[in-house]
């Protein structure tokens, strides 16, 4: 069973044989045992990097017909899995794979781009009050991008004859985001049910610790218990099938067809 933050502060205050309250603003006290349990659940999701905070998003255009090929990255998003963009203009009508190269890569491929050609354009790109040009295509869908600075995204190429710009409803991406909190009595943080208890515990002993200069040492005992627990569950999570790690006589791989498969952070 998931728990509100006014149950964790509750939770706490009665461990630390405290005032009871009906809310977490109804005393100093409560606001601080709030706080730890903020500072511990940003602690966990640091430390275990918990599957929870993966999402789907799309990206920001531009808004911009001089920087047609520009996308922007959305606020709290911490890295980009894949990314893809709807192909309108196949047969098919499908997202297809971006694929995300490094800077460099990028650079000297689009570079390969001749200018001179009438599909061809340059964009302008200022950063820090620097400005670099980028040649991209006007008449295809995107195949390659790149990201600069966590937060732009450059793209080879867009076609000018389906949208002015590249289009954020025409995005589809994967990726870990930065996780949410309210202080709000209501609040449920972000974990799943059997992470509760690590939580929980943890605050405990950082609360014992920070508000009476003494360890609780049942709920340092039971946080290690819970992590060893989550750290032998993310290991089966992540080991390959029976089926998966027999030799591949010829049977077509899960990802032939997926496109490819890019990380960035």
């Amino acid at each position: 069973m998931k728990l509100t933050l006014l149950d964790y502060t509750q939770n706490i205050l009665s461990a630390l044989s405290s005032d009871e309250v009906n809310s977490i603003s109804d005393s100093s006290e409560s606001l601080q045992v709030a706080e730890i349990v903020r500072t511990t659940f940003f602690n966990i999701i640091a430390r275990a990097g918990l599957p929870e905070q993966k999402k789907l998003f799309q990206l920001e255009s531009s808004g911009s017909v001089i920087q047609p090929n520009l996308m922007l990255v959305p606020e709290g998003i911490r890295s980009i899995e894949w990314l893809k963009y709807f192909d309108a203009s196949s047969q098919t009508l499908m997202y297809k794979y971006v694929t995300i190269l490094p800077i460099q890569q990028f650079v000297d491929y689009v570079n390969g781009y001749n200018t001179a050609d009438a599909n061809v354009d340059v964009l302008n790109f200022t950063t820090d009050s620097k400005t670099f040009l980028f040649n991209y295509r006007d008449d295809k869908t995107p195949q390659f991008c790149t990201i600069i600075s966590d937060f732009y995204v450059i793209f080879d190429s867009f076609d000018q004859t389906l949208d002015s710009t590249l289009q954020a409803s025409k995005t589809e991406c994967f990726g870990s985001a930065a996780p949410i909190w309210l202080m709000e009595d209501s609040f449920i943080p972000n974990i799943d049910e059997e992470q509760v208890p690590l939580l929980l515990n943890e605050a405990k002993s950082l609360a014992y610790f920070e508000l009476k200069q003494t360890p609780h040492v049942k709920a340092e005992q039971e946080a290690k218990r819970q992590w060893s627990s989550l750290q032998r569950d993310k290991s089966i999570d992540n080991k390959p099938s029976y089926f998966d790690q027999l030799p591949n006589y010829g049977r077509v791989s899960a990802y032939r067809n997926r496109g490819p498969f890019f990380r960035w952070r």
